[in-house]
C-alpha cells in the first residue's frame, strides 16, 4: 500500500465510521501535522535524508555511508499521511488527556477486525480479511444486520 491508495481507502471508510458506531471527529490531513499508524513500506514514499550519527537508525530503515564521506544517507517510512486524507481522532484520558488520531481505514479496520475475531479460541478470525474489498464487504455486512453477532465476536 501506498499512501495514495491510503487516502482513496480514508475517504471510502469516512462515511461507514458513524454508522459503526465511531463518532470521533473527522477531519482532513495537514501536511508533516498528523501522524500515521500504519507502516507504508513502498520505498517510493520513503522519507529520505542525512545524519552523522548511525545509530539513530530504527526498524524499517535504511542507511548507507554518504559518497562524500559525510555521515550517513537514510531512508524510512512516511510518519505522515499525504495532505487530505481522512483522519479521526479524539481527546483520551482523564488526569492528562492527550489526542489520539489515526486514518479512517485504520479505524474500519480495526473495527472489522474486533467484530470478526473469536476472542474465546485463541484470538483467531472467523472471516477472511486479507483485502480492502473483504473489509469493506465486511462493514457493510456489520451495518446491514446490527443485531446479528457471529459467535465469540466482539462488540463493537
Amino acid at each position: 500500500m501506498n499512501l495514495r491508495i491510503l487516502k482513496k481507502l480514508s475517504r471510502r471508510a469516512a462515511p461507514l465510521l458513524p454508522r459503526l458506531g465511531d463518532n470521533r471527529e473527522q477531519f482532513r490531513a495537514v501536511r508533516g501535522d498528523n501522524y500515521l499508524k500504519t507502516v507504508i513500506l513502498d520505498r517510493k514514499h520513503f522519507e529520505r535524508g542525512r545524519s552523522a550519527n548511525p545509530t539513530l537508525f530504527g526498524e524499517h530503515m535504511t542507511k548507507w555511508p554518504a559518497k562524500d564521506g559525510d555521515g550517513w544517507i537514510y531512508m524510512k517510512p512516511p510518519s505522515h499521511p499525504r495532505k487530505g486524507t481522512i483522519m479521526v481522532g479524539a481527546v483520551s484520558g482523564y488526569y492528562e488527556p492527550e489526542w489520539d488520531e489515526e486514518t479512517a481505514w485504520d479505524a474500519l479496520r480495526e473495527i472489522v477486525y474486533a467484530h470478526f475475531t473469536d476472542w474465546e479460541n485463541d484470538a483467531r478470525l472467523m472471516r477472511c480479511l486479507d483485502t480492502p474489498a473483504l473489509i469493506f464487504a465486511a462493514a457493510k455486512e456489520i451495518i446491514a444486520f446490527p443485531s446479528t453477532k457471529s459467535t465469540g465476536a466482539a462488540d463493537v
